[in-house]
């Protein structure tokens, strides 16, 4: 009996050191994995012991070197020449006065944020990730103002209706009404054009940072 589960032991522990791939972390970490991909930015695996878990990843920057079932061996240096191509460079932004610009195609500011965001936060710089966080508080600052204007006139005119039937002294209330939800509706317009400029200019700035850092 005792010969039967040492042979099965045996057996079980050829074939998984066998049928592995192994990564070493810079923090001489090993990691029993299946190889799935490998990008600029991160290396996609799968939990040896685990096949149908989910999908992993860990930074290229933190791999030291891979050893594949096979033997195949990739350094650090290996897999920065290897990953170095597949930032091609029309995968950069253009960015031209207050435009930019992908594949030789203009884009909205909205469409360059949410490219920027898809991005693994991880991998940013802290000056990348302080501009997309100004650029989304600029963001919020503009809905805000573009609510409250038409809101403010809204309300204006609601209150101007009130008494407007009212004694004719309280007509000149009825114009104050008006005129001051006009007015908070006119600066709300301006103060959230002044946002969306500020916001583009901030994502426009990320967009730089973005392309120095793939």
């Amino acid at each position: 009996m005792i010969k039967t589960l040492a042979f099965v032991f045996f057996i079980s522990y050829a074939l998984s050191a066998s049928g592995q791939d192994t990564i070493f972390t810079l923090s001489e970490e090993r990691l029993l994995v299946r190889v799935l991909e490998i990008s600029a930015t991160e290396v996609t695996y799968k939990n040896f012991y685990n096949p149908d878990g989910i999908l992993r990843k860990v930074g290229s920057g933190q791999v030291k070197r891979i050893v594949y079932e096979n033997g195949k061996e990739e350094t650090l240096f290996q897999l920065k020449e290897k990953t170095a191509a597949s930032v091609k460079p029309h995968s950069l932004f253009v960015i031209e006065g207050r435009h930019i610009a992908l594949n030789n195609v203009d884009i909205t500011h909205k469409e360059a944020m949410k490219m920027m965001l898809q991005r693994d936060v991880q991998q940013n710089s802290e000056d990348l990730n302080l501009a997309l966080i100004e650029a989304e508080s600029k963001k919020t600052g503009q809905i805000a103002f573009n609510i409250l204007g038409p809101t403010a006139l809204v309300g204006g005119l609601y209150l101007a209706r009130r008494n407007r039937y009212n004694d004719p002294r309280e007509k000149l209330r009825s114009k104050a009404f008006i005129i001051s939800g006009l007015s908070v509706c006119v600066v709300s317009l301006v103060a959230a054009q002044v946002y969306k400029s500020v916001k583009n200019n901030r994502i426009r700035k990320a967009a730089l940072l973005y392309n120095s850092e793939i």
